[in-house]
């Protein structure tokens, strides 16, 4: 697990010239030799161009520098070709559902159409033989007519969307899109931003053989310095590093030529001033909670999560519903709500010493679908911050040694309707954290007994659950609190 620590800022007025332009020079440089370091890997990846000479020499004849410099850049550059091709991918996987998504939906399509013009045929027929009445003539021009031409431009679309998406999957079939250092949008709209862009970051990788775990900054504990040995000078900096500065000064104490001992530092430049991120690595903690102690179960949802306390035996000790006001915040109003609610479940799993239960969902598809979905779930869908809500607890669970265990999602808000809405009294988010709770400790639901008579024997339980889900899935909690039977007939 890798932590951040920020350093003070540095501003370039209150340094003197010589090392502010040595610093200004090395950014420049050092993005230089990225490009040139990504533009050789891309070529060679995919268009199998071979050098006699190796990339690090290349680099170091082409610009005259030591060691350092051009392997950072040559394993920022492998880091980041590596992202785009697992990018490639994944966009492949999304562009070909969507192929195969569009080719149902025309087949329906079509299959439709077939059915109007069957009976468009009839009523010709009808009509070639003097047995068309008026309502069979309104019925063929008011109705018959109109859906096939509305089907044909329909199909007419789809195709067209079939060919687009079949050209984007050809294309990223060739190969890896290039990437373009500082955005094409910057690039054709506002040149200045694009040449900041490309070189306002500088990441020189960490070296656990050495005393001060990097080749190029050194920090002195002692005195509250690091030193950076540019390309022209050494620049002695007075530093100071706020959120995790005792792992960075654990790393930098440890002996020589130690797992955990490299510390990576980039140097951001934001304009008037810059500063120094440590990027440290750091051993994950031993986890203290206990499944024996029971567990506590989450359902996160758009404006709220559910939080449900359950003991070793599976009864319910507690319920709690954390409120987040997401819609209509900035992005970072949105964060801080989210950070606040993650600590607030964190606190409560220290607290009991109890692992945190959560689904294992994937919004990713359901996204891909939403050109087919109701209006109220699109937006609902695209306004969910699932993935940062999830990503939050789970780095504040491993900051605090607490074990996250994710479930399957499947009918656990069915299981909760069904079962403890009415016994437990309590809503259908409170009741899915609870069965969610239930699932991390290893409790299976069993069905009711009054809807047993939706399932077979010889059906696993998610079969069965499934066909509990098909017959009276929708039916509303009122009528899922009275009889199985009487929900059918909703």
């Amino acid at each position: 697990m890798k932590c951040l620590s920020y350093s003070n800022r540095f501003y370039y007025n209150e340094l003197s010239e010589e090392d502010a332009n040595c610093i200004k020079k090395d950014l420049i440089l050092y993005n230089s030799m990225l490009h040139t370091a990504y533009k050789k890997l891309y070529l060679t990846c995919f268009y199998g161009v071979k050098e006699a000479v190796s990339l690090e020499k290349q680099l170091k004849a082409k610009y005259g520098t030591n060691d350092y410099f051009p392997l950072s850049a040559i394993h920022e550059a492998r880091a980041l070709l590596k992202s785009n091709i697992e990018t490639n991918q994944r966009l492949k996987k999304e562009c070909t559902k969507r192929i195969e998504r569009i080719k149902e939906k025309i087949r329906k399509e079509n299959k439709t159409l077939q059915n109007w013009q069957k009976q468009k045929e009839q009523l010709i027929q009808k009509s070639k033989e003097h047995e068309i009445s008026e309502a069979d003539y309104l019925y063929e021009v008011q109705i018959v007519s109109p859906n096939i031409k509305q089907l044909k431009h329909r199909i007419g679309l789809l195709t067209f969307k079939l060919n687009r998406e079949t050209d984007k999957l050809n294309h990223l079939n060739l190969s890896v899109r290039a990437a373009c250092f500082g955005s094409r949008k910057k690039l054709h709209h506002d040149l200045e931003a694009y040449r900041y862009e490309r070189r306002k970051r500088m990441l020189i990788t960490g070296r656990r053989q050495g005393k001060y775990s990097n080749n190029l900054f050194k920090y002195h504990l002692e005195s509250g310095i690091i030193v950076y040995r540019g390309t022209e000078k050494e620049v002695h900096l007075p530093i100071q590093f706020y959120h995790h500065a005792d792992k960075l000064e654990r790393a930098v104490r440890l002996p020589h030529n130690t797992a955990g001992k490299a510390v990576a530092y980039e140097l951001y430049d934001h304009g008037e001033y810059f500063i120094i991120k440590a990027i440290i690595e750091v051993e994950p903690k031993v986890i203290i909670t206990k499944k024996e102690e029971g567990s506590i179960g989450i359902d996160i949802n758009v404006d709220h999560i559910a939080v449900a306390h359950i003991d070793r035996q599976g009864n319910l000790c507690r319920q709690q519903i954390l409120p987040m006001k997401l819609k209509g915040k900035t992005r970072n109003q949105r964060k801080h709500e989210i950070a606040e609610t993650a600590s607030k479940i964190i606190h409560e799993c220290v607290h009991t010493q109890k692992p945190l239960v959560m689904e294992a969902l994937d919004f990713s598809d359901k996204k891909q679908k939403q050109r087919y979905q109701p209006k109220g779930l699109n937006r609902m869908l695209s306004e969910f911050a699932y993935s940062q809500i999830t990503e939050a607890i789970e780095r504040k669970a491993a900051y605090e040694r607490i074990e996250v265990i994710k479930v399957d999602p499947a009918y656990t808000s069915l299981i909760g309707k069904l079962k403890y809405v009415r016994d437990k009294g309590m809503s259908v988010h409170q009741a899915a954290s609870y069965v969610i709770a239930r699932k991390g400790i290893g409790y299976k639901e069993k069905i009711l007994r009054e809807y047993r008579v939706f399932v077979k024997e010889k059906q696993t339980r998610a079969e069965q659950w499934a066909a509990v889900a098909e017959k009276v899935g929708k039916a509303s909690i009122k009528e899922c609190q009275l009889t199985a039977i009487l929900a059918l007939f909703r």
